[in-house]
């Protein structure tokens, strides 16, 4: 069985939010406003949402802050009994960012100290013991989100990441390996039987781990930028059951957005429909053109279709390829 590895990661994140909440609000503390409020902020800090509601000049910390207090106005509005305590949650919500990467945090002490004075001052409570079990709150969260990377950890693999030379911000992914084998095996028999068959299946799952670990890293920095194209088994499109198996891993849709599954335009016209539903899904595929490509106007068209197109300047009709100026920004030569 397969861990969908951003919706874990999530997990940890909300069960955090909801136990400090619980712990600053007691039995004030109303896990129907926090679930909301959880759901906005995961909105704009991991999945990027709202790009074209807000100003691109904000930082991160003003786009949260911004569309929490949306969501402050209209839970206000559903629940005008409980105003006063929906504003003050949105409020505490802010020292969230201090643990969450999006606003650097030099003092941990500071910050909690932060909490215990806004605490007194919006709830009237003077309790000098939420400082230890606030520091002891986020210790834990820290090291659960440590545990969490590390546990998918391989000493025997690692991924390879390198830019495409005319891309920017697209990165190929290659999954390395290193185990030793004894000499008597050659390199290219090694890298024949690791890229093909049942193994270059199997290597899938350990590929798609680490390359969304590498995507929650990058979105935890807040670089929301980055595409990979990773590879993908042409075999595994006649096997429904592994395909959903090894797909789970990357079924999350800030994961889908910036995962390209890299496909030959000739297992493209083999397993059309198949590859059809994947994209219905919301994976992206990065489609080579090799030789069966016929070039004419219909198929051109159909190139738009993929997020990325791969060209190999060896390519027949190589140029005509290029001129098409419908995917000019989806070309990446190699």
């Amino acid at each position: 069985m397969t861990i969908n590895v951003m919706d874990e990661y999530l997990e940890i994140l909300k069960k955090y939010i909801n136990k400090y909440m619980k712990l600053i609000f007691e039995y004030r503390y109303s896990k129907e406003i926090c679930e909301r409020y959880i759901s906005k902020y995961i909105d704009v800090r991991y999945y990027d949402f709202y790009k074209e509601e807000l100003d691109q000049g904000l930082t991160l910390r003003k786009k949260v802050m911004h569309i929490l207090r949306k969501e402050s106005e209209k839970l206000g509005e559903i629940y005008p009994e409980n105003v006063n305590n929906i504003n003050n949650m949105c409020l505490f919500f802010y020292y969230i960012m201090y643990f969450d990467n999006v606003i650097y945090c030099k003092n941990k002490e500071k910050q909690i100290e932060n909490i215990y004075k806004l605490r007194i001052k919006l709830l009237n409570k003077e309790n000098e013991e939420i400082k230890t079990e606030l520091n002891q709150l986020f210790t834990e969260w820290n090291n659960e989100k440590e545990n969490f990377f590390e546990k998918f950890e391989d000493k025997e693999f690692n991924i390879k990441i390198s830019n495409y030379k005319n891309s920017k911000n697209v990165y190929r992914i290659n999954l390395e390996h290193k185990i030793k084998f004894p000499i008597l095996f050659s390199e290219i028999a090694i890298n024949k039987a690791f890229n093909t068959g049942l193994i270059n299946e199997d290597k899938l799952y350990i590929e798609y781990y680490l390359t969304a670990l590498k995507i929650i890293k990058d979105i935890v920095k807040q670089d929301f930028k980055k595409q990979y194209i990773v590879e993908f088994a042409d075999s595994l499109l006649s096997k429904e059951k592994k395909i959903k198996g090894i797909l789970n891993i990357i079924d999350n849709p800030v994961i889908q957005e910036k995962i390209n599954l890299k496909i030959r335009y000739e297992k493209y016209m083999q397993y059309k429909n198949e590859i059809h539903e994947l994209m219905r899904k919301g994976y992206k595929i990065a489609i080579i053109v090799d030789n069966s490509f016929e070039v004419n106007y219909t198929n051109l068209e159909k190139l738009d279709l993929f997020s990325y197109v791969l060209v190999s300047n060896t390519l027949y009709k190589y140029y005509e390829i290029l001129d098409y100026d419908k995917i000019a920004g989806k070309i990446i030569e190699i």
